[in-house]
């Protein structure tokens, strides 16, 4: 009987095991503690394996199945997306995916396979007596084992992950198989859609809108993510997303002419009231895509990318508003409403939200995104800041399995290291952002991402965070990356002159 009280909780890593292996409680042993006889031969070195299941007690079962094998269990969720992230980011071998778990898409076999650092097999676990074995391999998969997990299955698992794991390594460096279809990846190649928040527990400093540009920057441009990709300014203290992409309200028309800006009319706070108008709580589609997107700036937001923005607040004081300071429970609706609205359009939507998770649209946005990114800048006030307010975020919304840290701003002589700032913090790190004041601030002036125009090593970490989200932009980024936006830098620089 297995003790339901010791499984993990659905849609979360066991707190012991992410970001590291498992290892054996103990050695197999003869009666009376005697070791066994091992090999002489050279032991093979273990597979790291993750794993997405549905049920908890056969992931119990699973586990203590695989002791003393040539499998290691670094790491396990219940939701699909989560399962490839977490793949990628523990550098796994093969993964044991279930097609039951939230969220399962069968092009999430594909994309681990074709996986741009190396190719990841995916081992279907299925119930017997189903088809569902023979589409997962239909669809990608290497082979399947079937419910309910015993130790025959397992060692069908084992003989499979270490044959899959040789052959697939062996045909990419025979060159067998391809990865080059072109310079740029193609249009609707999305692996899956996602909601990112980017989110600060502490003002001032932090690069966290600069960060939620970029990303959004890599994600979209034709020479990089090339997605069709939706920004969505959350803020409600000021926006500023659409200043730092070249944007400003009309009633600054000499300020436009000056810097060669785009005027805009309106933006979150009129959708807003639009919202307002129709807001139906019986009605769940009160709200429409087509009505969101009149409140769009031209599309593309940014030149040569599929980048959709949603101005926010454009004056401090229009949070203040009625429409803002009404029913929570309505804001909170409407915000929501956006969000889901707008994902099932987008393959990426990154929200930028204030520092208040108690305001209802920063609520909205952190309980329905996939992955909320937390920017922590290297310094110890605002490590404990993000810690502590890590704990309220956890008695407050239950679990921090979607939370990610990732540090900004980052210099080693600053005198704290990555690994003590996430241990600090206590949630897995996403990446780090190095410090490049001249750079981030002329982005920032020019009104150009630092990810299109900077080929250092601040552009190259906004990058290599954006294909932690979408996997094919791979390890490497063509120079030309800066050369097919340079005209846009350098109409900017000559009207600053101007």
């Amino acid at each position: 009987m297995v003790n339901e009280s010791r499984l993990p909780i659905a849609n979360q890593t066991d707190p012991d095991i992410a970001g590291r292996t498992l290892r054996p409680v103990s050695t197999p042993t003869q009666f009376g503690g005697m070791p066994l006889r091992q090999s002489k031969e050279e032991p093979r070195k273990a597979l790291r394996l993750v794993v997405g299941y549905d049920n908890s007690s056969d992931l119990e079962q699973l586990r203590r199945d695989l002791v003393g094998t040539s499998l290691d269990l670094v790491g396990y969720e219940q939701v699909a997306q989560r399962v490839f992230d977490t793949a990628i980011r523990l550098d796994a071998d093969v993964v044991l995916l279930s097609p039951n778990c939230f969220g399962y898409r069968k092009e999430i076999i594909v994309d681990l396979r074709m996986h741009r650092g190396r190719p990841i097999p995916v081992i279907g676990w299925v119930e017997s007596r189903t088809d569902e074995g023979r589409l997962m391999v239909a669809a990608g998969a290497v082979n399947y084992i079937s419910l309910p997990t015993d130790a025959h299955q397992v060692s069908k698992l084992v003989q499979f992950a270490e044959a899959a794991v040789d052959r697939l390594r062996r045909e990419r460096e025979d060159g067998l198989v391809s990865l080059a279809g072109g310079s740029m990846i193609p249009r609707g190649m999305a692996w899956q859609s996602k909601v990112i928040s980017v989110f600060v527990p502490k003002g001032g400093g932090s690069h966290r809108t600069t960060t939620a540009v970029n990303l959004a920057a890599v994600l979209s441009h034709v020479t990089m993510g090339n997605q069709k990709t939706l920004l969505l300014d959350y803020d409600m203290v000021k926006g500023d997303c659409h200043t730092m992409l070249g944007y400003i309200h009309e009633s600054e028309q000499r300020i436009a002419m000056q810097r060669n800006m785009a005027v805009i009319e309106r933006g979150l706070k009129d959708l807003f009231e639009e919202a307002l108008r129709h807001y139906d709580p019986q009605n769940e589609d009160w709200l429409s895509l087509a009505t969101i997107k009149q409140y769009f700036v031209d599309s593309p937001a940014l030149p040569e990318s599929q980048l959709d923005l949603l101005p926010g607040l454009m004056r401090p004081t229009d949070s203040g508003e009625s429409i803002f300071r009404g029913d929570r429970r309505v804001v909170y609706a409407v915000g929501r409403a956006i969000i889901e609205c707008v994902r099932r359009a987008y393959a990426f939507t990154i929200v930028d939200i204030g520092q208040d998770f108690l305001d209802p649209l920063h609520e909205a946005a952190i309980r329905h995104s996939d992955d909320v990114l937390v920017i922590c800048p290297p310094t110890l006030t605002a490590a404990l800041d993000t810690r502590y307010a890590l704990q309220a975020l956890a008695a407050h919304f239950g679990d921090l399995s979607k939370f990610r840290l990732l540090i900004s701003g980052f210099k080693p002589e600053y005198g704290l290291t990555e690994r003590e700032i996430t241990d600090l913090v206590g949630v897995p790190l996403a990446g780090v952002i190095p410090f490049d004041d001249v750079v981030a601030t002329q982005a920032i002036n020019t009104c150009a991402p630092y990810a299109l125009t900077d080929a250092g090593p601040l552009g190259s970490a906004i990058r290599h965070l954006g294909a932690l989200y979408l996997p094919q932009l791979g390890a490497a980024f063509k120079s030309k990356t800066k050369q097919a936006t340079r005209r846009t830098l350098f109409r900017n620089l000559f009207v600053k002159e101007v």
